[in-house]
């Protein structure tokens, strides 16, 4: 089974003249202070280029060089890498399928039409976001808000990203395998991927290694090692939403694992048809395309894969500033991680860096 290997872009069939502008949007932003740094790691035909670091750790309260191994919050791409995961395991395992009602599994749900289906394609009816630890003492008391959450709109009608709908999905893995996320997901996808700087909760080493985002209102520091979200951290930092930190060369083990349709070395993680199944646009009908957890490129003329990847590509994003994307076509993987949300969440310029850097890498592969 393949497994990445160090090499060139030549050996990638990348040209790397024009793998190098790419590498040169990235010192640009970092020059003109709009990110503090970034690592990228591309990864074709089974060739991984990089992972490479430009820039900063941290701008604040004294700048830290950026290094190839920095550990990212990966925010929402939690929701791929880890909850997606869990679920889709579930699935081949028959312990539950997609149109399966959420109550059978969190019988205190308040609302009787929505399925596993629904919260994997963000068509549940819930909100994108509520700032429920606003409202809860505790995480018991946060979740029992959550489950009395009123709908929005009619489930199934639209797509409305929800990260309520995902901290549910994890409760429901959860309620279902009799482990946390982080058990789950260390126990069945990251110790068999050899995945050794992924995880929630980071030992004090993956802290000290981290990019720190924010400002804590509770100690006055940065966090560094602590989930930005905050419904994430009131849970204690294990969620369905996010919750997970990672680095650039255990995500291109996962994006790789998805090209081998499922396997890595030797292990297999996913049945080739669950893959299949992850990656396809279910929700072509409605106003955004969605697979089982992923962002389905399709014609977004504002994907952030920007213009040259396929419309078979499939990615995510996280709002600490990290995305990967990954297309079956080119047999091409981006992972580009910032943490754009330092020092302030209002600094939106990783958004814009993103769709620049996938059109210079893919228009670098020479066939």
């Amino acid at each position: 089974m393949r497994t990445l290997r160090h090499g060139t872009p030549t050996e990638a069939d990348v040209h790397p003249g024009q793998l190098e502008k790419a590498y040169e949007v990235i010192h640009r932003f970092v020059e003109e202070r709009r990110i503090p740094g970034a690592v990228i790691a591309i990864g074709r035909h089974g060739v991984l280029i990089g992972p490479r670091a430009f820039g900063y750790a941290a701008w604040e309260p004294q700048k830290v060089l950026l290094s190839p191994d920095a550990v990212y919050d990966l925010a929402s791409v939690t929701k791929v890498v880890a909850t997606t995961s869990c679920a889709l395991m579930l699935l081949e395992r028959g312990v539950w399928r997609l149109d399966d009602n959420v109550r059978l599994f969190v019988p205190e749900f308040a609302h009787d039409d929505v399925r596993i289906r629904h919260l994997l394609t963000h068509t549940s009816g819930l909100p994108a976001w509520r700032a429920l630890y606003k409202r809860a003492s505790t995480p018991e008391a946060m979740i029992h808000a959550l489950f009395r959450t009123p709908l929005e709109y009619p489930t199934g009608t639209k797509v409305v990203y929800s990260c309520l709908g995902y901290i549910l999905l994890g409760l429901a893995i959860e309620r279902i395998s009799g482990l946390t996320l982080h058990e789950f997901t260390q126990q069945e996808l990251f110790v068999p991927l050899n995945m050794q700087d992924t995880g929630y909760l980071p030992d004090p080493e993956h802290c000290e290694r981290a990019t720190p985002t924010e400002v804590d209102p509770r100690t006055g520091l940065f966090k560094q090692g602590i989930v930005h979200d905050e419904n994430a951290c009131h849970l204690g930092g294990i969620s369905g939403n996010a919750g997970l930190f990672s680095t650039a060369a255990d995500l291109a083990v996962f994006c790789q694992l998805y090209l081998n349709l499922g396997t890595y070395g030797s292990a297999r993680i996913f049945s080739p048809h669950t893959i299949d199944l992850a990656t396809q646009n279910h929700t072509a009908h409605l106003n955004a395309a969605r697979g089982l957890g992923w962002v389905v490129k399709g014609q977004d003329h504002f994907s952030s894969a920007g213009d040259l990847f396929s419309p078979q590509a499939y990615g995510h994003t996280g709002f600490t500033g990290t995305s990967l994307w990954i297309d079956p076509v080119r047999d091409l993987f981006l992972v580009l991680l910032t943490n754009g949300v330092h020092p302030k969440r209002d600094a939106s310029h990783h958004i814009r860096l993103r769709p620049l850097v996938a059109n210079a890498v893919a228009a670098a592969l020479l066939r």
